[in-house]
Parts: C-alpha cells; structure tokens; sequence
C-alpha cells in the first residue's frame, strides 16, 4: 500500500474514532444532552426535527445543514441531514445505539441526585 492510501485510511479511521468518541462526550455532559435526551425520546433524530432542535443539534454537528436558494432567489431553505455522530446515536443493523446511555444520564433520578 503506497503512503497516500495508508493516510487516507489512517484518516477514516481516526475520524471514525473521533467520531465515536464525541458520541460519548454527548453521552456523558449535561446541557445539551438535555436537548439531545428530548430528541431522542421523541424520535427526532430519525425524522430530522425541525426549528430549534435542528439548529441546535447543527451547531453541536450532530445533524448537518446546509443552504439553498429557492427558485425565486430572494428565499433560501435550510436543508438538514444526520451528522456522522448519529451513526452512534440511532440504531445500527443489530438494534443497537448509545442512546439508551444518553437517555439514562440524563433521567431524573440522575438528574435530580
């Protein structure tokens, strides 16, 4: 394997870790995963939540966003996707996430103690 393709997949691998490793920052803080806890009890990260959480969560690069002129060139519509971090924070193939954390850390009992 030549040195361009080692650091290019050194690099996956290393924003994959990363990645992961945000995931469990949300997981284990406390002000935005209060919003975050919220999201995921709704099921807001599945359906790409609208207004305030979608902003918030951007901002976090939990979701992404990016922006488009409408056809009439005065308006523009903010269009909102799952960041790489909610491969972490949605059920993968075998049913499982790190959501169920999140939401535990953040439950009254813990909250409240």
């Amino acid at each position: 394997m030549d040195s361009k393709a080692e650091t290019k997949l050194t690099s996956v691998q290393i924003t994959d870790e990363e990645t992961s490793l945000f995931a469990m920052q949300l997981a284990s803080s406390s002000v935005l995963p209060m919003a975050l806890h919220s999201g995921l009890e709704l099921g807001l990260l599945e359906i790409k939540a609208k207004n305030a959480f979608q902003m918030l969560l951007s901002v976090y690069s939990i979701l992404t966003c990016s922006v488009r002129k409408l056809p009439d060139g005065n308006c523009v519509e903010r269009l909102y996707g799952l960041g790489p971090v909610c491969k972490y924070l949605i059920k993968n193939e075998d049913g499982v996430s790190i959501a169920p954390l999140c939401l535990m850390n953040q439950d009254n009992v813990f909250m409240e103690s």
